[in-house]
């Protein structure tokens, strides 16, 4: 039996201003599956992100969640129906580590100790460093703390834009075996990265290019083909 859709966003454009940076972009996450959106900076992986989730209105296009049309939503209106929007800002530096944890379970009170348990051994970082101020962390630990807060929130949908910006290799792993604990927990998600590597815990790939979606296939379809093999895979 095929599932549902979870999340459907269909022919968005969107840009800044007057200056349109994508055109007619659609994809959808289905339940349980992880879909990465690869892209190389500059092809708008974060504009059809912000799209999607209210950042930024679309110029045209629809998005729906759960069969919701949800196009002209708010940001913090989505996240009450459970969308998780993950980046590099998404943490309070003035807080502690604890305090942004507790912070992101405001829609998701029942099993929060819990649920901070399983961030803490995700990322036992965060419990070392729990009475800090976000501030003093690491660019990595702020992005596991960025990771860690989607954890708290108890997603129906989990996005995230770019986990391994600026990350050495060793952050990089820790941040993708940490997402493989939401997969294996059942949350669909949508990352958007230009770091090849997330192909391991995809189900499917979009490929963007200047705007424009230019592949759409399964992980294994993606490195069997041969402009997506050349430019990321370094084969061929």
């Amino acid at each position: 039996m095929e599932q549902k859709a979870v999340l459907e966003a269909e022919g968005i454009s969107a840009g800044y201003g007057r200056m349109q940076i994508i055109w007619d972009c659609s994809l959808s996450v289905r339940e349980k599956e992880t879909v990465l959106l690869l892209g190389s900076n500059g092809s708008g992986k974060t504009t059809l992100m912000k799209g999607i989730m209210g950042f930024l209105p679309p110029m045209a296009g629809r998005v729906h969640f759960n069969g919701r049309d949800v196009t002209g939503m708010r940001v913090h209106e989505k996240a009450r129906l459970g969308i998780v929007y993950s980046s590099e800002s998404s943490i309070y530096t003035l807080m502690t580590v604890r305090e942004n944890l507790v912070m992101s379970s405001v829609y998701r009170r029942e099993g929060m100790e819990e649920r901070m348990r399983r961030v803490f051994e995700v990322f036992p970082d965060l419990r070392k460093y729990e009475k800090q101020r976000a501030s003093s962390l690491s660019g990595g630990q702020r992005k596991m703390l960025s990771v860690g807060r989607t954890m708290m929130a108890s997603p129906s949908l989990l996005m995230l834009d770019e986990p391994s910006s600026g990350l050495s290799p060793l952050f990089t792993e820790r941040i993708i075996d940490a997402l493989r604990v939401l997969k294996d927990m059942g949350i669909p998600m949508l990352i958007s990265e230009q770091n090849v590597e997330f192909t391991r815990i995809a189900d499917s790939v979009l490929v963007l290019d200047h705007g424009r979606v230019v592949f759409s296939g399964s992980e294994s379809e993606a490195e069997r083909n041969d402009a997506i093999r050349s430019a990321y895979f370094g084969i061929g």
